[in-house]
């Protein structure tokens, strides 16, 4: 297991390994981005470990501008498809990146990385419903073309 982790970590960082799985298992659905939030959102309570070590990266080691330094691997495929929905009227107008960087924000509002409440997977269920319709609601609100 340790070398699985040092192989990984030598490949994709401390914040790229992380966030690499995280962008396999939540793919992004640009026609829904409030239903991506929701499943970001929950992903992030089930696996907690995959957004802590990226969290000490962004305060340890990279204060300021991208995350990981193979960023448009990671990220043209989700930028791609905002454009994409973004020219045929379905999301609002506006940088893809900002679009994106906004509702990943949006996604862990409740979760460890908030400076307001760390959530976590053992809570209520009724308490993680009225998060999700909140932020699913506020997601296309916020990203729709009216």
């Amino acid at each position: 297991m340790l070398d699985v982790a040092t192989q990984e970590f030598a490949e994709y960082g401390i914040a790229g390994a992380r966030i690499e799985r995280i962008v396999n298992v939540v793919p992004i659905d640009a026609d829904d981005l409030a239903d991506w939030a929701v499943r970001l959102y929950d992903e992030y309570l089930r696996r907690p470990d995959l957004i802590r070590p990226a969290t000490w990266a962004r305060l340890e080691r990279r204060p300021a501008g991208r995350l990981v330094d193979d960023h448009d691997r990671l990220d043209d495929g989700k930028l791609r498809a905002i454009a994409e929905a973004q020219a045929a009227g379905r999301v609002r107008e506006g940088d893809p990146f900002d679009v994106m960087a906004m509702i990943i924000a949006m996604s862990m509002a409740w979760l460890p990385v908030s400076n307001v409440y760390a959530a976590t997977a053992q809570e209520p269920s009724e308490l993680h419903e009225r998060r999700r319709a909140l932020l699913r609601e506020s997601v296309r609100r916020a990203m729709s073309t009216g």
